[in-house]
């Protein structure tokens, strides 16, 4: 394996890393906010988008209620109630 492989391996490795800690950084932001989980907003719960909410968030610009992987609160709450049922 060449070093041009090498690096390209390292760096494909740590974007991959850099994503998932961004992803826990929005994960903890959002838990630190239940008052946003009211906004309207699309989560992906692994199989399909379904629409959460029922304000309509401010126009600030700002990504509110979800992670950019599709993440919400309200995920996880409804998948740790269908592994005690």
């Amino acid at each position: 394996m060449s070093l041009r492989d090498r690096l390209h391996r390292l760096g494909a490795a740590l974007r991959e890393f850099d994503a998932e800690v961004t992803e826990l950084h929005e994960r903890q932001r959002l838990c630190n906010r239940p008052w946003e989980e009211e906004f309207l907003h699309w989560a992906y719960d692994g199989d399909a988008w379904q629409l959460h909410g029922r304000l309509t968030p401010p126009g600030d610009g700002r990504r509110h209620s979800v992670t950019r992987n599709g993440w919400c609160p309200a995920l996880r709450d409804h998948a740790a109630h269908r592994r005690a049922v």
